[in-house]
């Protein structure tokens, strides 16, 4: 079935957030007395935060519900990403190219007013006809909720959907989905990528 539409997962894939996700984290954490080390968070990653923060504690005490660091992590890290700044990846330079030739969508397991603020900050707004966030789906991934929701948005059959991801969650989610899947960890440079899209 031909490509009709591309989603893109957001951090890790398009934009390198998640340090500033992982230092919004571990404030967070450090205010209730838990530390938070970075094995324990990029060994986490992929899911919906409320999944994802008890994995985090690993069966440690803390003071605050899931449901409060998660409100707190949101506040801080929306903060952080007025100010700090935001590395963009090779596969960003997909958006400029596809753009008008192919619907897309962003699925990603974020909260939407940080991912909302990036948009902005980054002037991307306009590539995406579809946002889709970890509030608005009831599993994370490795579920396909999130895919398959933003192709019903787009009224697209899954099948015609190329997912990038950059996580063993993601691509198990975008195969779940019947979908296309590209794992950018294991992808030409945007020079090999460049040459491929014109060329067709």
């Amino acid at each position: 079935m031909p490509i009709k539409a591309v989603l893109f997962d957001f951090d890790g894939t398009l934009v390198d957030t998640m340090p500033i996700h992982y230092e919004a984290y571990r404030r967070v954490f450090a205010d209730v007395g838990v530390v938070l080390s970075q094995d324990d968070f990029y060994g986490n990653i992929g899911g919906k935060a409320t999944e994802a923060i008890p994995k985090f504690l690993g069966g440690r005490p803390c003071s605050l519900s899931v449901e409060e660091i998660h409100q707190a992590k949101k506040r801080l890290v929306a903060t952080l990403f007025e100010s700090e700044p935001i590395p963009v990846l090779d596969t960003a330079y997909l958006l400029e190219l596809l753009l008008g030739r192919v619907p897309m969508a962003l699925a990603s397991s974020g909260s939407r007013p940080g991912i909302e603020g990036v948009l902005r900050r980054l002037g991307w707004k306009h590539y995406f006809q579809v946002v889709v966030t970890g509030e608005e789906v009831q599993h994370g991934k490795p579920a396909s909720d999130l895919f398959l929701l933003a192709a019903e948005r787009l009224s697209v059959e899954p099948a015609a959907c190329l997912v990038f991801e950059d996580t063993d969650a993601g691509v198990a989610a975008a195969k779940a989905a019947n979908m296309v899947v590209a794992d950018v960890r294991k992808m030409a440079g945007p020079t090999s990528l460049r040459a491929s899209l014109w060329s067709k």
